[in-house]
């Protein structure tokens, strides 16, 4: 196997355990700000860049030094420049650019038309630093700037915190390092600074750093490690889920963007506790590749290709093995060699200078202190799994054996399976050929049997000599109410005794009971059929009048007795006819994840029934919710038109105005809108250079329109998503502009693409916000935005349900639901949702006001 795959560097159980590792990544100075800065730093905090990274400072998780150092032990020499692969239980696994994307979501592509050079100066602190090309690092920051900071501008120190998140979290570097003026002039125009590839940037930075700190494994016990190490941390918690959780615990489940916010937990993790876990990781969960899409998907996603990664084929293998779902339980990973002049005897070792501790924070070390548990099930729950996982690995069975107790089994079974069978089948055919003797032998018996059977058949009165004798002596007897007319005093009259009949004897009795029960063996006869249940039953009355059965009927035109009750009056006054259908209660269905997309209650329907009763008419929005308008949304087979859907634009922008929703910074537009923009890039296809953006397009851009929904808020300032409604070719979609990443997101469940439908809004929008925010700059050539498409299975059997769709997936997206919990099973409940949020809205008298102000 020499030269097919990548070698170790350091053999399995030979990893290093460091004294000293010296992270630049800190809370600490995040801490600080957050007291000191409170205002500036929430204002940071809402930033959808660098606001979910400080989401790892929010969650106060720990930060686990060994497990870091662990898999810098664990890696594989490869030649890959931006791409780094751990071996882990003998299971690799990747760490590249596409899962620190997944971790942090930081922005990876550059920006061309980006210029960093030129900055506007504002005459504030940050400005005189750069006109002075004054050094600052953040032991200044700490010690100095933070003391006087209450004398600056609100914006300078709100560019403060973010140069101590950028310089001190995301490209960490040690306290001491003087902040680069790249740095100080991205965050004097915070538009640039969003659009700066950040994530290219800080994964450049770790990556050099981890290759400099393997270099020094062999020769010195402790390394500075810069860069932004907590989302390698992540990234292992993410890749092997039971290190994970014995840090601490995920804040949801299937969370797969921006991977960071969702930890949270301080569990100590010591090397022991990491090797016990990899001796025994039998039956763990690994994931060698991770993408913002979920785990294993996107193995080599093109967006990351960087034109200057080297080829390795020996990483290709291990790809190829991963795929034909490899047992890397054998496999034998063999080990780099060291030079000769790295090979350090033991004197050589106590030599070693090691370098300064980096002074004023503390460093992560093996000391134990104590330290307030933010997680205090962290330890319970590490012990738990490491006894789980050993447990598994010593009560296993080795491939082989398995194989082995399989094949004995299933030999054995089968064998005894055939000679039961045949067993069987003998035992049958005996018994077969015993009864068909013993019938030939009955039949040919002559003798008491017969005179027996005669006897008896003599003594048996026919029906109609029985039925006779029964009408005649009813006849002469008199019936009840003939006797209750004549009085007690009187004596019935005497009846005959029947006549005695001799018995047979005994022998011929046993004979008789032989022969019946012989002929009931040989003739079986299934009491399950409508032939027995009518020999069995026939002889009953039909009649649906019985003497003497239930005093109530009436008999002859008698009228009933007084004392008879109706049966109905014993039903309870709530009693309903009993069903097997289960009723679906309220409580059952809170916890389905798509409680929030479909479900309606039962009260809250009925409710909207009442009213269609009324054809009352109702005011949502720019439309007027009638019947009609409510049949078209519930109808299976009904294609939505423009008024339904502006009126649920309406109801977006209504609940995202009311907080009734969470997101904010969001605009909804209307399918005017989606015209308008066709419209005027028509014109702009005309004569590009004389295009302005002038009258509706700028009324859209301030916020003055939509009429219905004015929000007056402006593009990319005061607003940084906003989704549109499009029906392309009879065909109902939606999209998210996003002005913060400058793109398009496109929602369509026939996963078709609609790039000459989008270009419009790809190329106008640019312009809107440039014309807006700088009224003198009408004829700037901004770069269009880019256009994705979010990923969907196949949907709308009905072929009537694209506007349904459309409208969903904008609620989805907004609330940060999965598209999935949209399908063909509710989407019909999903209708009903949309027709009783409408009634709802345009029923409710508190929102008059609200909409008051949204209507022109």
């Amino acid at each position: 196997m020499a030269n097919l795959f990548p070698k170790r560097i350091l053999e399995e159980g030979a990893e290093t355990k460091m004294d000293k590792i010296n992270n630049t990544c800190r809370r600490t100075i995040l801490e600080t700000l957050k007291v000191v800065l409170k205002d500036e730093y929430e204002e940071v905090l809402k930033d959808p860049v660098f606001g979910l990274i400080l989401a790892i400072v929010e969650n106060k998780l720990v930060y686990s030094g060994k497990i870091i150092h662990s898999f810098i032990c664990k890696q594989l020499k490869v030649s890959k420049l931006h791409e780094l692969w751990f071996v882990f239980a003998n299971r690799p696994l990747r760490f590249s650019m596409q899962e620190f994307y997944a971790v942090t979501g930081l922005k990876f592509r550059e920006e061309p038309e980006l210029d960093v050079n030129n900055w506007k100066s504002d005459k504030g602190f940050w400005s005189l630093v750069l006109t002075k090309n004054k050094k600052i690092n953040l032991l200044i920051i700490r010690d100095e700037l933070l003391k006087v900071c209450n004398e600056w501008t609100y914006v300078d120190r709100v560019r403060l915190v973010y140069l101590c998140v950028i310089h001190g979290f995301v490209i960490a570097k040690d306290l001491r390092v003087f902040i680069p003026q790249e740095f100080i002039r991205l965050v004097m125009d915070f538009e640039k600074m969003r659009m700066y590839p950040w994530g290219l940037r800080a994964y450049d930075e770790l990556i050099a750093s981890i290759f400099k700190a393997r270099e020094d494994l062999h020769l010195k016990n402790s390394y500075v490690l810069d860069g932004f190490s907590y989302a390698f941390q992540i990234w292992i918690m993410e890749a092997i889920p039971d290190i994970g959780s014995m840090v601490g615990k995920k804040i949801k489940k299937k969370m797969t963007k921006v991977r960071c916010r969702n930890w949270k937990g301080s569990g100590k993790v010591s090397y022991q506790d990491i090797t016990s876990l990899e001796s025994h990781f039998d039956k763990g969960q690994l994931f060698p590749f991770i993408s913002s899409t979920g785990s294993l998907d996107a193995i080599d996603n093109a967006e990351f290709f960087r034109e200057d990664e080297k080829n390795d084929e020996r990483v290709g293998r291990i790809v190829a093995l991963i795929g034909a779902k490899q047992d890397w339980r054998q496999f034998t990973w063999e080990v780099e060699t060291l030079p000769p002049n790295m090979e350090l005897s033991d004197s050589e070792e106590d030599d070693v200078e090691e370098p300064a501790v980096v002074a004023e924070e503390p460093a992560v070390t093996t000391k134990r202190g104590k330290r307030k548990l933010i997680d205090p099930g962290a330890e319970s729950r590490k012990k738990e799994l490491l006894c789980q996982r050993a447990a598994e690995h010593n009560s296993g069975v080795s491939g082989e054996m398995k194989s082995f107790i399989e094949g004995l089994f299933t030999s054995s079974f089968n064998s005894f399976t055939e000679l039961v069978k045949k067993d069987i089948q003998e035992r049958f055919d005996k018994f077969d050929n015993e009864i068909t003797l013993l019938k030939e032998k009955v039949s040919q018996t002559t003798g008491p049997s017969d005179t027996v059977g005669k006897d008896r058949a003599s003594e048996i009165p026919c029906p109609s000599e029985t039925l006779g004798k029964e009408q005649e002596k009813s006849s002469h007897s008199p019936g009840p109410s003939a006797a209750k007319k004549k009085g007690k005093s009187k004596e019935p009259e005497s009846v005959d005794p029947p006549p005695l009949r001799r018995s047979p004897r005994p022998d011929d009795i046993d004979m008789l009971d032989f022969l019946k029960n012989l002929s009931k063996n040989s003739n079986y006869v299934d009491k399950g059929t409508q032939e027995s249940l009518q020999d069995a039953m026939g002889n009953l009355s039909q009649a649906s009048h019985v003497k003497d059965f239930d005093p109530s009927q009436n008999l002859n035109g008698e009228e009933p007795a007084e004392w008879v009750t109706p049966l109905s009056s014993f039903k309870p006054a709530d009693w309903i006819p009993p069903s097997l259908k289960d009723m679906e209660l309220h409580e059952d269905r809170m916890y389905d994840p798509d409680y929030s997309l479909v479900f309606v209650h039962e009260d809250s329907w009925a409710k909207l029934i009442e009213w269609s009763s009324t054809s009352k008419q109702l005011r949502i929005g720019p439309s007027m919710f009638t019947s009609e308008l409510a049949a078209r949304v519930m109808g299976p087979t009904e294609w939505l038109q423009n008024h339904e859907i502006d009126a649920m634009m309406y109801l977006f922008t209504e609940r995202t105005s009311l907080r009734q929703w969470f997101p904010n910074k969001v605009a909804f537009m209307t399918c005017m809108f989606s015209n308008q923009m066709k419209y005027s890039f028509e014109e702009f296809r005309k004569d590009k250079k004389k295009f302005k953006v002038t009258g509706l397009l700028q009324q859209y851009g301030i916020g003055e329109l939509p009429a219905h929904g004015r929000t007056r808020q402006m593009w990319d300032l005061d607003v940084n998503r906003m989704y549109v409604p499009l029906n392309v070719g009879k065909h109902w979609i939606s999209m998210c502009v996003n002005f913060v990443t400058r793109s398009i997101e496109v929602f369509d469940f026939e996963g078709m693409k609609h790039n000459k439908s989008v270009e419009p809004f790809a190329t106008l929008i640019p312009r809107i916000v440039k014309a807006v925010q700088n009224s003198s700059s009408q004829q700037l050539n901004v770069k269009k935005y880019t256009i994705s498409y979010a990923p969907m299975s196949l949907l709308n059997k009905s072929g009537s349900d694209c506007g349904v769709y459309a409208l969903k997936h904008i609620e989805c997206h907004l609330l940060g639901l999965d598209f999935s919990h949209v399908n063909d099973d509710n989407i019909r409940e999903a209708r009903q949702k949309i027709a009783y949020g409408l009634w709802e809205a345009a029923n409710d008298p508190g929102k008059s006001t609200m909409q008051s102000k949204l209507s022109p």
